[in-house]
């Protein structure tokens, strides 16, 4: 990906991005915190941005709920919120990938068969997320939809109705327009490999024309409240990585090198010159640290936070400009509960704010939001809903697709 112009995404662009990073379990990591279990445990994958700021529109002709489509073996899915009370949910089985749709907090879903894609060039049996062949996913809004098939993308700005090549259907600029929101990626972002916006009015999806701010391949990208965008960069833990935010959608980048203090987790900005970034150890013993900057990622201080060296963070702002983290708490696999922790003292401590339900492995944050997935009965079985605060005090229930 070295030089790479962004002129066009093309079958070698995509087949490129979805190729093995030198530390492989980068993509091993984020498959598996897509996975649901043989039990159909749900997970979260939150792709959004502007979540806090920016009103949903709700179609009301696609709330009939249905019966999904019979699961099997490989059968793989994902829950993004697209707003408090909106979200899809995905469902891929083989070469097959489902799209369900909520706009009144889980209580109905759209019809799976409504939304769907079925890849031609897709070899069964192959698991999501490997790179070369079978199929891979993103829902980067509402109404918009990524798919790979063995390398070559198609867009979907419909709800998942039709499909179109995402060659010619994402629309290139040298910034971000005002009205697009960047959309929210973590733990290697593919399908995606590079920024990317969306209008939520239209569904039309923007890239940036401008070369990458390094050569390291997209980790994670985090909107911040008023716009700013805070990304992460990075292959292995022996070269290091890159912290990169814009102020201008895009146009230009501020970037920061990691260096050997250990390699980003996830970066969150608060606005343009606040932001944090989470690294993890790069030699065996260290512990997690928890950086700050106040001046647009020139430089940045340790918070002293004491967290302990877990592989699962998730790491978002409240709406109150606290910080919230999900982790695991007590407990072995698989009946570990996930905690969220939260910090109102700019990430100097962290207290734990509630501990409900499964940790199932899912990201569980978006920009403003964080939440727990449970059932009603308290125990740690396949979740029934996800508990939605934006505070870490008040929150609310949204059920899961059926």
């Amino acid at each position: 990906m070295s030089g790479r112009e962004f002129s066009g995404f093309d079958v070698d662009t995509v087949t490129e991005a979805v190729s093995p990073p030198p530390l492989d379990e980068l993509r091993t990591t984020a498959r598996s915190r897509r996975h649901r279990s043989v039990a159909m445990v749900a997970t979260a994958l939150v792709v959004l941005a502007g979540l806090a700021v920016v009103p949903l529109v709700v179609e009301p002709d696609r709330a009939a709920p249905a019966d999904p489509p019979t699961p099997s073996d490989g059968q793989f899915s994902q829950l993004t919120l697209t707003g408090p009370d909106a979200g899809v949910d995905v469902r891929q089985d083989g070469c097959v990938v489902r799209f369900s749709y909520t706009g009144d907090g889980g209580r109905s879903w759209s019809d799976w068969d409504a939304a769907r894609f079925e890849g031609t060039r897709c070899a069964a049996g192959t698991a999501a997320g490997t790179p070369g062949s079978g199929t891979d996913f993103s829902v980067l809004g509402e109404r918009s939809y990524l798919v790979t098939d063995s390398g070559l993308a198609h867009l979907s700005t419909d709800y998942g109705r039709t499909w179109r090549d995402a060659g010619s259907a994402i629309v290139a600029v040298p910034t971000f327009p005002a009205t697009a929101r960047p959309v929210l990626c973590g733990f290697g972002c593919a399908p995606v490999s590079e920024p990317l916006a969306v209008d939520p009015s239209s569904g039309t999806v923007y890239r940036l024309t401008a070369r990458a701010p390094t050569q390291r391949p997209l980790f994670s990208l985090y909107p911040a409240a008023d716009g700013s965008i805070w990304a992460t960069y990075r292959t292995s833990s022996a070269q290091g990585s890159t912290v990169a935010r814009s102020a201008d959608r895009g146009a230009t980048w501020t970037t920061w090198e990691v260096g050997d203090g250990g390699d980003v987790i996830a970066a969150v900005g608060l606005d343009d010159r606040n932001g944090y970034v989470l690294t993890e150890p790069s030699t065996a013993g260290g512990g997690m640290r928890l950086l700050r900057t106040t001046n647009g990622a020139k430089t940045w201080t340790d918070t002293g936070a004491e967290l302990p060296a877990q592989a699962h963070y998730d790491l978002t702002v409240g709406s109150d400009r606290s910080l919230l983290a999900i982790t695991s708490g007590a407990g072995t696999e698989p009946d570990r509960r996930a905690r969220l922790l939260v910090s109102r003292d700019d990430g100097r401590q962290f207290t734990v704010a509630r501990e409900y339900g499964r940790l199932v492995g899912a990201v569980s944050v978006a920009p403003g939001y964080a939440w727990l997935f449970g059932r009603d009965d308290g125990s740690t079985g396949e979740p029934e809903h996800v508990l939605v605060t934006a505070d870490a005090t008040t929150w609310t229930r949204f059920s899961l697709a059926p």
